[in-house]
């Protein structure tokens, strides 16, 4: 019972950083700082979620967590990157719903390259999660203020998540560190990669751009923070099987909670609800059974 809540926590957080994001990408447009700020105030989140758990900091100085802090570099770092312009150019809810092909990209390289079994599911779930790209990319976004080159960005961000995923289950097959310990260390290494982009993109300007962020992006961090934790959690009480669908919903949530706060500004149709529904179908599907 616990795991299931959690699973639904970390899935209405990640919805809700999401819809953030986008609110304060109103506020102040500037992606790169947006996701520094966001990645630096989740991994103090996780940083003091561990420490309560664990009660000390031997989790988080272990020497078998540097493969996290690599696949941190991968996503939320590049992966954290790509999102959050996606955001902007393409708007919460659509970058939300390409954002769940990412256990089809994920799934496919694992059964032909790491041995993983083919199940029925997976090739049921890649058709839904085609199917709904498909009636997603047949909107007309100009007409509603977006631009498409926004869906491109989005896909790629779901494709390092993929890359992330694999080599983060190859990390935690050969490495003995917890959940949370792995999580933290990923978003320390994506708050690394984003301060040397900032610092070699804007230079001196860098650290005035981080000032203007955070107050816009810190409710992002928070929430980021506290998805990563409560789906660490959740994957230590619970089967992944149940898990894995309840955090699928994550596109559900960012529909509904940017349709009630972000209003008219993200154009949600019948369309949107339909290629949410078909692609959280197919990622539950696949995630369920891998």
């Amino acid at each position: 019972m616990i795991a299931v809540l959690l699973g639904l926590v970390a899935a209405t957080c990640f919805g809700a950083m999401t819809v953030a994001v986008r609110a304060g990408l109103q506020r102040v447009p500037d992606s790169p700082a947006a996701s520094f700020v966001t990645a630096t105030v989740g991994f103090v989140v996780a940083v003091v979620i561990d420490l309560a758990v664990s009660a000390g900091p031997d989790d988080l100085t272990s020497s078998e967590l540097w493969p996290f802090l690599l696949a941190g570099l991968m996503a939320p770092g590049a992966a954290g990157l790509l999102f959050t312009l996606a955001i902007q150019l393409a708007g919460a809810a659509r970058t939300a719903v390409l954002i769940t092909a990412a256990p089809l990209l994920a799934a496919v390289p694992a059964f032909l390259l790491l041995g993983e079994p083919f199940h029925l599911a997976l090739a049921v779930g890649a058709v839904l999660i085609v199917a709904g790209a498909i009636v997603l990319s047949g909107e007309r976004m100009e007409e509603v203020g977006f631009r498409r080159i926004g869906l491109v960005v989005a896909l790629a961000a779901a494709a390092l998540i993929a890359v992330r995923d694999n080599f983060a289950r190859w990390a935690a097959n050969h490495h003995d560190v917890s959940g949370l310990a792995a999580g933290t260390a990923a978003l320390a290494g994506a708050a690394v990669l984003l301060l040397m982009y900032l610092v070699v993109v804007r230079r001196r300007g860098a650290f005035a751009a981080i000032r203007r962020a955070f107050g816009p992006f810190l409710l992002a961090g928070l929430l980021l923070g506290a998805a990563y934790a409560a789906l660490l959690e959740a994957l230590t009480r619970g089967r992944v099987t149940v898990v894995t669908p309840l955090y699928a919903t994550e596109s559900f949530w960012t529909v509904l909670l940017a349709a009630i706060f972000l209003g008219r500004s993200e154009r949600i149709g019948p369309r949107l609800l339909l290629a949410a529904g078909l692609m959280v179908g197919g990622a539950g599907l696949i995630g369920a059974f891998r």
